[in-house]
């Protein structure tokens, strides 16, 4: 890492919704805004639901270097994991007991990869949302590997209200029409924000760009807070600035507000 004081602002990106397309991938012109905000000043990150090795396409093509993945379970940067908070079997049981009683799939996301219990129609269109393979199916996976985000197949927001009551010592966030994200109760992307002023020993201004409810802890621990126009009523009540669409334009039209570009 390149001396941090040289930067004036630090900048975390959600991705699905945000910083991608509809189709989940980089317009040109986002790309080409990535590399300009940094050269004017601001260091950008990732901070996503998605796993930290999902991400090197994206990192490659824009140069970043720092994310905030899992929901803020799993911080890498340059390379190197600086932070994560692994769920334990103990949750893990009883999660995935409940789920089978509300016949619901349970994915689990590791330090490699991402496995299921089972697929059910669910599981396609959560992954199809994203534009990512369909994951294998190994229910018992948890007991050899580390699992660091779990995500619940439904399409039923109450769920998340269900399993709060049951598991309190959980997050759960509905992330996406047929998902709910799963981190433990004191992780998620706001902490990330932390962990990595921390690291850095950085102690300039913070912007946060999401759309989704996973990013509302995003944007309370960031000092200026990004909506998409395309985010969800309780991101935009909290936003500093609502930007358009992450489809038409919104992160440009954003950076142009913040005076990165």
């Amino acid at each position: 890492m390149e001396n941090i004081n040289a930067y004036k602002a630090l900048a975390f990106f959600d991705l699905d919704g945000t910083l991608l397309n509809a189709q989940s991938q980089l317009d040109k012109e986002v790309v080409d805004a990535i590399h300009e905000i940094r050269k004017n000043g601001v260091l950008p990150f990732i901070a996503t639901g998605r796993g930290h090795f999902e991400l090197d396409k994206i990192m490659e093509e824009t140069g970043i270097t720092g994310a905030v993945a899992l929901n803020g379970q799993y911080i890498v940067l340059d390379g190197k994991t600086i932070y994560k908070d692994p769920i334990s079997i103990t949750n893990i049981e009883k999660l995935h007991a409940l789920a089978l009683e509300q016949d619901e799939a349970l994915a689990f996301y590791g330090k490699d990869g991402y496995w299921v219990d089972r697929h059910t129609p669910f599981v396609h269109a959560a992954y199809a949302y994203t534009h990512m393979p369909l994951p294998k199916i190994n229910p018992e996976g948890y007991k050899s590997e580390e699992v660091n985000m779990l995500l619940l197949l439904t399409d039923k927001l109450s769920q998340v209200d269900y399993y709060k009551a049951e598991i309190p010592e959980l997050n759960f966030f509905m992330n996406a029409p047929t998902s709910i994200d799963v981190t433990n109760i004191s992780t998620n992307k706001g902490t990330g924000i932390t962990h990595v002023k921390e690291v850095l020993n950085f102690t300039g201004n913070t912007y946060a760009f999401g759309d989704g409810r996973n990013d509302l802890h995003l944007l309370e621990a960031a000092d200026y807070g990004t909506a998409m126009g395309n985010a969800v009523p309780e991101l935009k009540e909290i936003a500093d600035f609502v930007s358009s669409k992450n489809t038409e334009g919104g992160i440009i039209n954003a950076f142009k507000h913040w005076n990165f570009i």
